[in-house]
């Protein structure tokens, strides 16, 4: 199966259907004459129903995916699995269905281990303090922004895109990514120019969704008196990006000034959708556009809900 489909749609679509998932049992109430103890079962069989239809797509999830840092709901979800694989065989990393145990087996007994954790207090706990985390974290981020800013009147921002050709997409998993770009940060870090007159950086991993590709939004903030705009300074970063991607890699220009029509927009919007979407001019806009919460669920699956463990969706530093 292609290792990309699993990042960039069975991850999403499993994301929302435990959310999904929590909702009912959070908040669900039985209709009399049914009991409660009814009223759970039935979400239970039918949740099962909804994820027997790409059972084995998340089943290779959980398989490749096991080392990896995953979004909030897979990584309940994921918990589960391997609880319940346990029970058959605590060598297992991987399920393969038998007459005993098949797949219906399986998703109900996952199901009912997340219905036990998600109607404790500690889970309710554990919920609020992730999105306090993440909340502080995205502030933290909006305060380095804004000191730099202080140092640096007007400081100018460019903007570019990291990016792959069309037709490369079944090459490329999160971690080919991330590596890449990590690479790319280092090799950075040696230009003169960059040691020099940057004073802050920022990147956003987001998905073209019209491609299911991955895309850098990468901003840098430049010292006001030492920018040029006689110094073409994507060049440099062309060259690094080509160097670490194997001569793949391209960048991308989307004007500032332009609202992105639906059709044009590949970042992670309906492109069938009524709505313009501005582009966001520097870090401040683009963490003020991320959802309010690490928990919650965009329903146009455009969320990445696997990476490399330990690298961070988006991130800016001070220089």
């Amino acid at each position: 199966m292609d290792i990309t489909y699993i990042e960039h749609q069975t991850a999403p679509r499993l994301e929302q259907d435990i959310h999904n998932f929590f909702t009912q049992v959070r908040f669900g109430s039985p209709i009399p004459p049914m009991t409660h103890d009814e009223h759970i079962q039935k979400i239970i069989e039918e949740t099962a129903q909804v994820l027997l239809e790409y059972f084995r797509e998340w089943n290779e999830l959980m398989f490749h995916h096991r080392d990896s840092d995953c979004s909030f709901w897979v990584t309940q979800f994921r918990n589960a699995y391997f609880t319940v694989l346990q029970q058959i065989d605590s060598r297992q990393h991987y399920f393969n269905p038998t007459a005993k145990h098949t797949a219906k087996w399986l998703a109900e007994h996952i199901l009912s281990k997340l219905k036990l954790l998600f109607v404790t207090t500690g889970f309710h706990e554990t919920l609020n303090q992730t999105n306090e985390q993440y909340e502080k974290r995205v502030n933290h981020l909006r305060d380095l922004y804004c000191e730099v800013s202080k140092l640096s009147v007007d400081a100018p921002d460019l903007k570019f895109y990291l990016s792959y050709p069309a037709g490369t997409e079944l090459l490329l998993s999160v971690d080919q990514v991330i590596q890449s770009f990590r690479e790319f940060e280092k090799k950075l870090t040696f230009l003169p120019w960059f040691r020099s007159q940057v004073i802050f950086s920022y990147y956003h991993l987001i998905r073209d969704t019209t491609r299911n590709c991955y895309v850098i939004r990468f901003y840098l903030t430049f010292q006001t008196v030492f920018y040029s705009d006689d110094i073409d300074y994507s060049i440099d970063l062309l060259r690094l990006w080509q160097d670490v991607t194997y001569g793949m890699g391209i960048l991308f220009d989307i004007p500032d000034e332009e609202v992105q029509k639906p059709q044009g927009n590949p970042f992670g919007y309906n492109p069938d959708g009524l709505l313009n979407f501005p582009e966001p001019k520097n870090p401040l806009d683009d963490l003020s556009d991320l959802p309010d919460t690490l928990t919650s669920v965009n329903e146009q699956m455009n969320k990445i809900c696997i990476t490399t463990r330990g690298f961070k969706i988006f991130n800016g530093k001070k220089r």
